[in-house]
């Protein structure tokens, strides 16, 4: 007496191969993203000071009030001003200019 496997459509093993034939759970492809993005070594930028812009509202209160009309004109800051994506010891590094007043 030979005995029969099942056929693969009744198993749920191997992944990808769905036990009810795919009769009710469709089967999707992998997104895949290709991005290539260059990384130069830190070395090659360098980096400097400027003088101090001074604010033109020197008070804690007057600041934040300026702050709140900008708000009310144009929302919600949904930029960054400088991203630099740059390699150091052979990892990536991700270096950002943080503003911490809003101008």
């Amino acid at each position: 007496m030979s005995m029969v496997p099942p056929s693969r459509s009744q198993t749920s093993w191997p992944r990808g191969v769905y036990q009810y034939g795919n009769k009710y759970i469709q089967q999707t492809k992998p997104l895949s993203l290709v991005l290539t993005i260059n990384l130069y070594p830190l070395i090659n930028y360098t980096f400097g000071t400027k003088e101090p812009l001074y604010e033109k509202d020197s008070f804690v209160a007057a600041r934040f009030q300026c702050m709140s009309e900008e708000f009310d004109k144009f929302g919600m800051r949904r930029t960054v001003e400088v991203v630099l994506i740059v390699h150091e010891h052979h990892l990536p590094q991700l270096l950002r200019r943080f503003n911490f007043i809003y101008n």
